[in-house]
């Protein structure tokens, strides 16, 4: 935690705490404060990082006890390390979406990220933030860039349970049609890979089993109408790409 600290008091942290995440889905009207209090600490920028942090710290204890010998000691010191350092190239670019991002933004994202991290790589810490930025962060198909890749997408769909809890209470009115989006938007594009990885993660699948309720009743709320907020060019592949992830709920709940 040092070396979130280390960031968090500079005015690159207080810049990123300014900021909110999921701001696509967010009335204009609504508050970022507002919108913190709604969908939880991990929609706020620099909150984000030691939540998935945290996350990340659980998520590696199962690993521990599920599939002893995966990770060193080192390997999980260094996941941790990403959790804290993943999202620092964002007070630069801003919050992009998962369905918005491409190639384009990920590789202005990795350049100021390994900018930022060479600014803070000069202490006694500095090799676990070169590590976990070259290793986790730049290499999601490496071990640990396939595991933290995997508490990241499982962030989301915290995230998205989160939402929609709040259209199925109707406490917030104002901004259900924005929860009802981040709901279709995080099903549709991270619910197919985490089944496919619950295979490899006994955690993952222990998670999804837990919250099968809550995902199920989750996909139940989203109808076709949702899908209109996004560009003409884009509904029919989101609204497929919606469909097979629900397919694939139902073949794997059953």
């Amino acid at each position: 935690m040092d070396i979130h600290h280390s960031f968090a008091v500079t005015d690159l942290g207080e810049k990123l705490g300014a900021q909110v995440r999921y701001e696509r889905y967010k009335p204009d009207e609504v508050t970022n404060e507002r919108w913190v209090e709604l969908l939880g600490a991990d929609v706020n920028n620099l909150d984000h990082l030691p939540l998935t942090y945290g996350l990340t710290r659980v998520f590696v204890s199962k690993l521990r006890e599920k599939h002893p010998g995966l990770l060193n000691e080192h390997e999980e010191q260094v996941l941790q390390t990403a959790a804290l350092v993943h999202d620092w190239a964002e007070v630069i670019v801003g919050d992009i979406s998962y369905s918005e991002k491409t190639e384009e933004d990920e590789a202005k994202e990795h350049q100021h990220l390994f900018e930022l991290a060479s600014r803070f790589s000069e202490g006694p810490l500095g090799e676990l933030i070169d590590e976990a930025v070259c290793d986790v962060v730049f290499a999601p198909e490496s071990k640990l860039g396939h595991i933290f890749n995997t508490v990241e997408r499982t962030g989301y769909l915290r995230t998205g349970i989160r939402a929609s809890q709040h259209v199925i209470s109707k406490t917030d009115l104002d901004c259900e049609a924005g929860f009802r989006w981040i709901v279709a938007d995080v099903l549709g594009n991270q619910q197919v890979p985490l089944l496919d990885r619950s295979s490899t993660y006994k955690p993952l699948e222990d998670y999804l089993k837990k919250q099968t309720p809550a995902i199920s009743r989750a996909f139940e709320i989203i109808s076709v109408e949702v899908f209109e907020n996004y560009p003409v060019q884009e509904r029919n592949t989101r609204l497929e790409n919606f469909n097979q992830s629900y397919d694939a709920w139902l073949n794997w709940t059953s």
